[in-house]
């Protein structure tokens, strides 16, 4: 900005100087305005809309004194027209600005040399090819005017062009070419900045720049350049000052070229995809000021050479790979660059090691972004001796210990966060002593504790006051008080126990953002909030009570969820808060029905009243949210039938209708919700079969129905649901088998589960530039009955995997085919009519934590592979007709309760009473296991023992006997004394029967 302000002033001088006319450098004109160039201004004019009659002073015969032109003194002619809007106004809209057509008439200035219609809103007309032929132009500005399609090649002829700007970055239109090339002729241009112009096509643009000899300023950010080229030849920017090519799409290293050019004094090549290792030529840019790498994919360390920069004064490497030890960086950063930086920006790499004493030589430092890395340590006391600093990021690392009381000294600081750390200790009024600037201040997700007089008065006035789980209570911090100007309060999880101060609502007029959530407040939210510009209020888990609040028009975010907030809904909607995305009041005492007045917040993105005393029909006007992804209505009274006109909610994610009253059967409206993820009518009377319909749900990961009066055989349909995780059908009247094809469940049969939420893509859609300071967004939870009682899941959610078929009049055996659902954590088919054996392959669900099979007319023996379930810790066989030995060892071991086995009175074994028979153990019997289970390994190391152990023996026995004779005889020779020895031993016994025989014959 520095060199554009300067060259521009030069011009002008320039300008001024070698024609002695232009009217504001010399005063009144001498000669007044050639007639006939007045008469083309005036044509000119005539084509233009100008609705703030910019131009009223475009009348009488001297056009040298109307507003905008300047002419020679000597001579009359007109040298320039600057009409930039922003000179005359300021005022960004676009519906004060001058339009219409540009008439050619202005071909009739034959000396102009300056023409300047920037900022501008010439409505997406393309630039007049005439332009191209005013040969005496040296300075053109058509930039953000309101142009759009392609560049005229004709401006090529302005061969005495030295400052061209076409930047459109502001504008409401694109301009694009397909090539450049005839900017080649421009060879006395120095500035050239087409900022947003797309060049996707222009494959020559550098070889067109490079013809510039005297180009000095280049400015091709936003361009969609991909190509750049490894190597030329001949480097012709030998006066390059300053070059800009960031936000492209380059994917390829740094070209060798660019470090040949060692007038560059800024250079800009961030937020492209640049990659590979900063290269050591850096030392060849012995002028550079100003390096911006950031937001690429360089890897390795910084190079060393950086130390040989000795103008450097900004450095910006932020979101890359980077890799280092904090060790080395007193090296890279001595000499001249220690004493002339600035800037150090390192944001979002992969540093490590401890914060060290060199940071407090860095003294012209005014910004120190080194967060989002992975340092850890102390913060140093020399951090107090960067006396020069604004700003310092150290959030998002490991930082640990306590916050030096030298911070305290940083007079010239406005900005200071180490949020996201592990940082602890006593915080006190000597930490914040001479902070007179300070404006944001974020500890937030640390261990602080605040131990600060009550009648303490900050020496500051903070903007951003983050202070999440910092202990500040008992008590409300009343420092607090002395804050006029803050826009983001977040107090949250600060353990405060008090009334909430009335003072707090009159502080602030730009307040955005206030989080009081997680504390022990009480108190009520008064009605004057309708006049706040207040956008995010989050007040959850807290002591609150009384009605609810009308909102204030600006009001986009509101949690008031786990309070005692009481009476009915008609305050949030009858400010009509049009602005408002988010709504969370589950879990108060809010009551009566939901009033039609909600339709009017059509910008509704969730909304959660679960847990309240609402009643009544379900709204209507559901047409009225387009963006409407939540919709959580559960633990209420509400009557009726579900609405058709739910069928217009293509985005919803998550419909939440559990435990009310709502009858009908499921309306085939919901198959147009083609974004639901959850879908939850549990609890409720809905009638009628299941239908096939929700079959058709691509990204359905959890359905609840339990708990209706749904009757009728499952749908096989479901089987083809194939991100389905959650599927709960108990406590209904269901009849027929269970489909063999829910062995198919997709998502069921992955051991390996996703790690994002349930609603990840909700959750994108409601962060913000404040989410630093609370978590923000709706967050699925979910009530399961799992291991025998009820469970909430939430945080956890996305790795559960459950199928829940209880309570109903199943029949028919277990599918064989359910054992191939390797990642299922849940299976209860308990109170049905289930007959058969249970599959052999039950080893193979291999993350099965709990299996209710109790209550059904299963028989046969238990298999024994359920004793590899390695996960199970809640199993439930009792009442069926099983028989035979309960397998023993493994996991089933630990499972001692005989409550498990009750009510099968042909069972036996540990841990039942009742002694088995025979002793037969598990080792006895037949071992089914499912591919690669504990079982199957442990089967194969018995067999693989018992063929070794043969081998080795026969070998050890018969080995010598074959290959030694002496041996061989000895060993025969022993056998046939054997055979000998035991001949007479059988005679003389068969002698001592006769005898015996005898005597009993005679007795």
């Amino acid at each position: 900005m520095a060199n554009l302000c300067s060259f521009v002033a030069l011009l002008f001088g320039y300008l001024c100087f070698t024609t002695n006319a232009i009217s504001h450098c010399n005063g009144e004109s001498k000669v007044g305005c050639i007639r006939s160039e007045g008469l083309a201004l005036l044509k000119f004019k005539a084509g233009l809309k100008d609705p703030r009659q910019f131009l009223s002073s475009w009348m009488g015969a001297n056009c040298c004194e109307w507003t905008g032109v300047s002419c020679d003194n000597e001579t009359g002619h007109v040298l320039a027209i600057d009409l930039r809007y922003q000179h005359l106004y300021n005022d960004p809209s676009t519906d004060w600005h001058l339009g219409g057509e540009i008439g050619s008439s202005l071909l009739d200035l034959k000396y102009l040399k300056y023409l300047d219609l920037s900022s501008n809103n010439f409505g997406g007309r393309t630039i007049p090819q005439y332009i191209g032929s005013m040969a005496e132009l040296r300075y053109l500005n058509l930039s953000n005017a309101g142009f759009s399609g392609r560049i005229p090649h004709q401006l090529g002829n302005l061969s005495n062009l030295e400052y061209l700007d076409l930047n459109s970055f502001h504008s409401l239109y694109d301009l694009n070419a397909d090539g450049i090339r005839w900017l080649s002729n421009l060879s006395s241009l120095r500035y050239l900045d087409m900022t947003r112009v797309t060049l996707a096509k222009a494959s020559d643009w550098f070889h067109a720049v490079n013809a510039l000899p005297s180009l000095s300023v280049l400015h091709l950010p936003f361009c969609r350049l991909s190509n750049i080229p490894a190597a030329i030849s001949h480097v012709n920017l030998s006066s390059l000052a300053t070059l800009d090519l960031s936000n492209n799409e380059f994917d390829s290293r740094l070209p060798e070229w660019l470090f040949n050019i060692s007038s560059l004094v800024q250079l800009n090549l961030q937020s492209n995809h640049f990659h590979g290792s900063i290269p050591d030529a850096l030392n060849n840019m012995a002028s550079l000021e100003v390096l911006q790498l950031g937001i690429n994919d360089f890897v390795g360390s910084i190079p060393s050479t950086i130390k040989f920069l000795c103008n450097l004064r900004i450095l910006d490497l932020s979101s890359n790979k980077i890799d280092g030890e904090m060790t080395v960086f007193p090296e890279i950063f001595s000499g001249r660059v220690r004493e002339r930086l600035e800037v150090l920006n390192l944001r979002s790499n992969k540093l490590r090691g401890k914060l060290a004493g060199w940071l407090g030589l860095l003294k012209r430092l005014n910004i120190l972004d080194l967060s989002e890395n992975s340092l850890y340590g102390p913060i140093p006391a020399s951090i107090g001796e960067l006396s020069a600093v604004k700003s310092i990021f150290l959030d998002r690392n490991q930082l640990n210990g306590t916050l030096p009381v030298s911070i305290g000294q940083l007079g010239k600081l406005q900005v200071f966060d180490v949020s996201l750390n592990s940082l602890e200790g006593l915080l006190t009024e000597h930490h914040f002593v001479n902070l007179s600037r300070l404006e944001d201040l974020s500890l937030a997700s640390n261990h602080f504790v605040l131990n600060i007089s009550s009648d303490w008065v900050p020496p500051f006035q903070l903007r951003l006051i983050g202070l999440r789980s910092c202990q500040l209570g008992p008590k409300f911090p009343a420092w607090l008080q002395t804050q006029k100007n803050y826009w983001a309060m977040d107090l949250s999880h600060g353990g405060i126990a008090d009334i909430l101060p009335d003072w707090l609502w009159d502080l602030s007029r730009q307040i955005i953002l206030l989080d009081l959530s997680y504390n022990q407040l009480d108190g009520k939210v008064p009605a004057s909030l309708r006049f706040a510009s207040i956008s995010i209020l989050i007040l959850s888990s807290n002591n609150f009570d009384g009605p609810l609040p009308p909102l204030p028009y600006s009001m986009e975010y509101l949690d008031l969820s786990n309070n005692s907030f009481s009476g009915d809904l008609l305050p949030i909607f009858a400010g009509e808060p049009s602005l408002l995305s988010n709504l969370f009041l589950s879990t108060n005492l809010i009551n009566g029905t939901i009033p039609e007045s909600i339709c009017t917040a059509s910008g509704l993105a969730a909304i959660d009243l679960s847990g309240n005393l609402l009643s009544g029909d379900l709204p209507q006007c559901w047409t009225e949210f387009p963006s409407l992804m939540v919709i959580d209505l559960s633990n209420n009274n509400f009557s009726g039938s579900i609405p058709s006109t739910m069928r217009s909610l293509t985005v919803l994610q998550t419909l939440h209708l559990g435990n009310n009253s709502i009858y009908g059967e499921l309306p085939e409206s919901l198959k147009y919700c083609k974004s639901l993820v959850t879908l939850d009518l549990g609890g409720n009377r809905l009638s009628g079969m299941i239908p096939t319909w929700i079959g058709t749900m691509p990204f359905l990961k959890i359905l609840r129905l339990r708990s209706n009066n749904l009757v009728g055989n499952i749908p096989s349909e479901l089987a083809r649901l194939p991100s389905l995780q959650i599927l709960d059908l108990a406590e209904n009247t269901l009849s027929g088998s269970i489909p063999q094809s829910f062995g198919h469940f997709a998502a069921m049969v992955l051991t390996q589960k996703a790690t994002e939420s349930m609603l990840d893509s909700y959750q994108s859609s409601v962060q913000s530039s404040v989410d630093d300071y609370g978590p923000m967004g709706y967050i699925e939870s979910l009530l399961m009955v799992m291991k025998g009682r009820e469970l909430e899941y939430s945080k956890n959610l996305q790795y559960v995997t459950s199928i829940d078929l209880s309570n109903n009049k199943l029949a028919g055996e277990i599918p064989p085919e359910l054992m191939n659902l390797y990642g299922l954590h849940s299976l209860n088919m308990s109170a049905n009519h289930l007959t058969g054996m249970i599959p052999d392959g039950i080893g193979g669900v291999r993350l099965l934590e709990s299996l209710d099979l109790s209550r059904n007319n299963l028989t046969g023996p238990i298999p024994a592979s359920m004793s590899v379930l390695t996960s199970l810790s809640h199993l439930n066989l009792s009442y069926n007709n099983l028989s035979g030995r309960i397998p023993s060892g493994y996991q089933l071991q630990t499972l001692d309760d005989p409550s498990i086995y009750m009510g099968n009175p042909e069972l036996c074994g540990f841990p039942l009473d009742r002694t088995c028979l025979d002793n037969r153990t598990l080792n006895d019997q037949n071992v089914t296991c499912g591919d690669g289970d504990e079982c199957g390994i442990e089967m194969l190391s018995f067999y693989i023992g018992t063929i070794l152990g043969f081998v080795i023996g026969f070998w050890v026995i018969c080995g010598p006997l074959l290959f030694n004779i002496t041996w061989r005889r000895k060993y025969f020779q022993f056998i046939d004394r054997i055979i000998g020895l035991w001949s007479g031993f059988l005679e003389r016994c068969r002698g001592k029967k006769v005898v015996a025989e005898e005597i009993c014959r005679g007795s």
